[in-house]
Parts: structure tokens; C-alpha cells; sequence
């Protein structure tokens, strides 16, 4: 890499043994021997869910956006990945999943992802 990371914001140890950097500097996998960068956007939380997919938080240029990399192509140097916008300028914070699948997550609320939409659970 060359420099070292500054502003690192997550880190998780994904089922594999996979070690995922997030912050400043983007997300990075580190699979014990190479870093490899997988996205330069900012990058505020990461999780893996149930199903070994890896969620981030990260703001891009059309604002922050919720992501999952898809499990069986996390090894690519490109893995695929899957953006949601739920709220146009606003910072994501947190995320979980529930016992049924879905993705929670906090903006300016709290929120659910159930695979083909999202519930914004109001007061």
C-alpha cells in the first residue's frame, strides 16, 4: 500500500478469517497476506450478515448509501455490489440484521430493509 491507513472507522473479522478496514481511506480487505482496496468512498460502518454478505455505510458522490457486497464474490478484485440511497444526504449509523433477514439501519430515524424495500419507522 505504501502509507499507512489514517481515520480507520471500522473493523470486522468476517466467517472466512477476512479482515475488512473501514474509514477515510475507503474499504479495504486484508486476506493475511495482500490489502486489497475494494472502494476509495468513505466508509463509516461495516457488517456481515447471516448470509457472509458484507454491508457498509459509505458516502459517495451522490450522498451516503447503503451497500452489500455479495458474499460469493467477495474474493474478486471487483466484488459485486448492491447500492441503496434511503436518505438523500444523510449519514448512515449502524447497522444490523435481524433474526428474519432484514437490515436495520440509523439515518435521521431508524430503518428496515427487507430485500426489496425500505420502512421508515416513524414516532
Amino acid at each position: 500500500m505504501g502509507q499507512p491507513f489514517t481515520d480507520v472507522r471500522a473493523i470486522i473479522e468476517d466467517k472466512t478469517g477476512t479482515i475488512w478496514l473501514g474509514g477515510t481511506n475507503g474499504l479495504w480487505r486484508y486476506d493475511g497476506i495482500t490489502f486489497t482496496n475494494v472502494t476509495r468512498n468513505f466508509v463509516g460502518y461495516i457488517y456481515e450478515d447471516k448470509k457472509g454478505n458484507i454491508w457498509t455505510s459509505s458516502e459517495t458522490a451522490r450522498g451516503w448509501v447503503l451497500s452489500r457486497y455479495e458474499a460469493n464474490t467477495l474474493s474478486n478484485k471487483t466484488p459485486t455490489v448492491t447500492e441503496l440511497n434511503p436518505k438523500e444526504g444523510r449519514m448512515l449509523l449502524g447497522i444490523l440484521e435481524a433474526n428474519d433477514g432484514s437490515i436495520w439501519f440509523g439515518a435521521d430515524g431508524v430503518y428496515r430493509y427487507d430485500g426489496s424495500r425500505i420502512t421508515d419507522f416513524k414516532k
